[in-house]
């Protein structure tokens, strides 16, 4: 027998076998770590294994790499101003994307910006809002979070009227929202003609909101107010559930939504379908929504990842108008008569899609780019028309971020370009009792937008960053008037310059200093540009600003008392000014000029951790105080043959209260109980330029108290019910600025808001 080729294929097998043990101790695993929301990549992160032991750390694209015998069976990932992610590490497992989820406690740790730098040492006044903050009321509106933001003010009367303005900036829109650029997941959802509405949005869908006061960004293009960049939710890195949720409330409230979240190291998708109703405090204010929402993000590769977004809105509201002085005293819930005779009402469906890549082309080079697309058709019965549109726009935006890796004054370069067409083809007919009468109107905008921009931040040192920024925008209108031809044209602004420079040094983790000058501009709306005889005005321009600010940040008591002061002065020219016609017409000039001087102060003290307690889990009270010195400069009042017939230099700016007070308190529990109180405080404030009529000041308690428990780590139920308006004011969020009383009646200012209500909701979700 010959035993050669036994023993040898034995051999063989042994040596491989050998081989193989030795590799599989040299096996590594590597991953990525990046922020859920933003998709930033989070460099710095700690990698510790069973033992506690440090066994990597992420680098600047947020790379890390071990071996198997260092990650044994499991990790926990943990970084300043992001939860600790522990994870299980399967068999499979050779290359994991993780996505940590920001803290709510420490959001000044948490990296804001293009280059991802952490919140306290980035220049300029940034403010930070996470689904937390958003959860802390009924999830039925955004009003209560943003009004927690220091300079930011959300006025709402019912779900169908919203409006936003930043620094006062936008207040003096009629309707929706102007001066603000809005992104969501980096997708305009402001329109091209500057205006902006954010009913298409569903609030329980939002993960993490980012807010840019002032002029302080060159790269979003034109707005003097600020951005707001809204995230949707992701889901938790490794869960996977469905969840069914249920909320009913006072005067009619009512939603149910089935969500369905995965968190995998390849697809993160979150799926959400929501469907809600409110009968309105007010007659004549019933509000539908319908929303469904997919939010999805793929992982080919470690230089890739791929976002995807789907959603659609359905909004059916009626609007019940503003009331006088006397009709609120007499009955706060009437409706204004007419708006019922005319049916006033909302009737609208959005849908957006987009489609964004990010992509690392080298270790010096990355890009991000997204395409979109986003239309809508409206059906809008107003109190003297009958407004019937269909708006469909698309566009794009790109940015490459390079850092050639300088040994001195290291240096990050960024540019970018964006570009959004709208078109909107609109008619207008008499509004007969609610429904359409004779055509009146017939006429295509065809908006075009587009910016280039550049950023740079410079290490002057290992604590002082120099950010200069340059953007440069453009802007044209294009009408086209189907029944009076002779009122076609086009409007083209001039290409605008928005520069801007920072300088901010971090003195130790209690102090940063900022200092910046930049400027912004904010073109007119497409239904700001006419004149009395509906032509385009061709002298009208673009507001300006310069805004100069100084901010200070950072963390006392051992970094659990955070603080964020800016002092600002901002100083507008161009301004336009509104003076109403007749009923139903309104036209604009550049004529005002205001100076906004403020201050802002953001507290936030975690007066209890888990670490302190056996039993609580946080105790947080935090507020926010704005002071607001907002004057008319310059600020004339023109008629239709451009005569000035009133002079407002040295009022107050319509609609500012000179004092904001938001404050409040959260406090968990590690058995699952939690309980949220939220206090603010509005300071009596002019309701029309001549500042003869101001709103008073008033008070607002709201409360919420709940339970959420995980049982048998396969459920998780949470339960929770709140009253807001606990005082039971009596005030209007939303006022009607400078409104006119024709026929020698009082002027309509007031649209009154909800007294005392209560709402209570359940929320139960499967774990797979």
């Amino acid at each position: 027998m010959n035993v050669y080729p036994i023993l040898r294929t034995t051999f063989l097998l042994c040596f491989a076998a050998w081989m193989w043990q030795a590799n599989a101790q040299n096996l590594f695993l590597t991953g990525h770590i990046y922020d859920t929301q933003t998709r930033q990549p989070l460099a710095g992160a700690t990698i510790r294994n069973n033992s506690g032991q440090v066994v990597a750390q992420s680098d600047k694209d947020g790379f890390f790499r071990l071996s198997q015998a260092q990650a044994t069976t499991a990790i926990d990932v943990a970084l300043m101003g992001y939860k600790t992610q522990h994870i299980t590490i399967a068999a499979e497992h050779r290359d994991i994307n993780i996505q940590l989820e920001t803290d709510p406690v420490q959001l000044d740790e948490v990296r804001v910006g293009l280059n991802s730098r952490v919140n306290r040492a980035t220049p300029g006044s940034i403010a930070l809002l996470t689904a937390d903050d958003i959860q802390r009321g009924s999830g039925m509106s955004l009003q209560s979070a943003l009004n927690t933001v220091p300079g930011v003010r959300m006025d709402q009367s019912t779900l169908s009227d919203s409006r936003i303005s930043i620094r006062g900036n936008g207040v003096r829109s009629p309707w929706g929202s102007r001066a603000i650029k809005v992104y969501i997941n980096d997708i305009p959802v402001t329109e091209t003609d500057g205006t902006t509405r954010i009913e298409a949005l569903d609030v329980n869908n939002i993960g993490r909101v980012e807010v840019i006061k002032g002029p302080a960004s060159s790269i979003y293009g034109a707005g003097t107010a600020g951005v707001i960049n809204f995230q949707l939710q992701r889901a938790p890195y490794g869960e996977r559930s469905l969840e069914v949720s249920g909320l009913t409330g006072s005067y009619g409230l009512n939603r149910t939504a089935t969500t369905f979240r995965s968190g995998g190291d390849k697809v993160n998708s979150y799926v959400a379908y929501g469907w809600q109703e409110y009968n309105g405090y007010r007659l004549h204010s019933n509000d539908m929504r319908r929303f469904i929402t997919g939010n999805f993000q793929f992982f080919p590769n470690d230089k890739q990842i791929i976002t995807v977004l789907v959603s659609r809105t359905t909004q059916h509201s009626q609007i019940p108008g503003a009331l006088t002085q006397t009709q609120v005293s007499e009955n706060p819930l009437q409706a204004n008569v007419t708006n019922v005779d005319k049916q006033a009402g909302r009737y609208q469906n959005w849908t957006r899609v987009g489609i964004g890549q990010q992509y690392r082309l080298s270790d010096k080079l990355t890009n991000s780019t997204s395409l979109f697309s986003y239309f809508y058709d409206l059906n809008h019965p107003l109190a003297y028309a009958y407004i019937r549109n269909y708006y469909q726009s698309y566009g794009g935006r790109t940015r490459f971020t390079y850092d050639p890796g300088f040994n001195m004054f290291t240096t990050v370069f960024t540019v970018g370009a964006e570009f959004n067409q709208g078109l909107t083809k609109g008619s207008q007919y008499v509004n007969e009792h609610g429904l359409e009468g004779a055509i009146n109107a017939n006429i295509d905008n065809q908006n075009t937008f587009y910016s280039l921009f550049y950023q740079s931040e410079t290490a002057l040192g290992p604590k002082t960053l120099l950010t200069l920024g340059l953007g440069v925008n453009s802007l044209q209108y294009r009408v086209r008037d189907y029944l009076a031809p002779g009122q076609s044209g086009v409007k083209r602004f001039d290409p605008q310059a928005t520069p801007r420079i920072a300088l901010s040094h971090t003195f130790h983790e209690a102090l940063s200093l900022h200092a910046s000058v930049s400027t912004g501009f904010t073109p007119p709306t497409g239904s700001e540009i006419k004149t009395v005889d509906g032509s385009i005005n061709p002298l009208l321009q673009a507001e300006k600003a310069v805004n100069y600010e100084l901010n200070a940040k950072g963390g006392l008591l051992r970094s659990r008392l955070s603080y964020d002061l800016a002092i600002f002065r901002m100083d507008m020219s161009g301004e336009l000014i509104a003076q109403a016609v007749q009923q139903g017409i309104t036209i604009y000039h550049n004529a005002g000029k205001t100076g906004h001087r403020g201050a802002e102060l953001a507290l936030s003290w975690l007066a209890v951790d888990e670490a302190d307690s056996r039993w609580i889990q946080r105790l947080r009270p935090f507020a926010a105080i704005t002071y607001s010195d907002f004057t008319f400069i310059d600020y004339k009042i023109h008629d239709a043959d451009d005569r000035v017939t009133d002079v407002f230099d040295g009022n107050r700016l319509t609609g500012i209260a000179p004092w904001v007070i938001n404050a409040g308190i959260d406090f968990n529990t590690k058995m699952g109980l939690y309980v949220n109180c939220n206090y603010l405080y509005n300071d009596h404030l002019p309701l029309n330029d001549a500042n003869t009529v101001h709103h008073p000041a008033y008070h607002l308690l709201n409360t919420k108290i709940g339970y959420a428990r995980v049982i048998r780590k396969r459920f998780k139920a949470e339960i929770y019910g709140g009253v807001d308006n606990l005082l039971n004011q009596r005030y209007s969020s939303f006022v009607a600025l400078n409104a006119v009383a024709y026929g020698g009646g009082q002027p309509a200012f007031y649209n009154p808001s909800p007294d005392r209500s209560g709402y209570g909701g359940l929320n139960v979700s499967f774990l797979f």
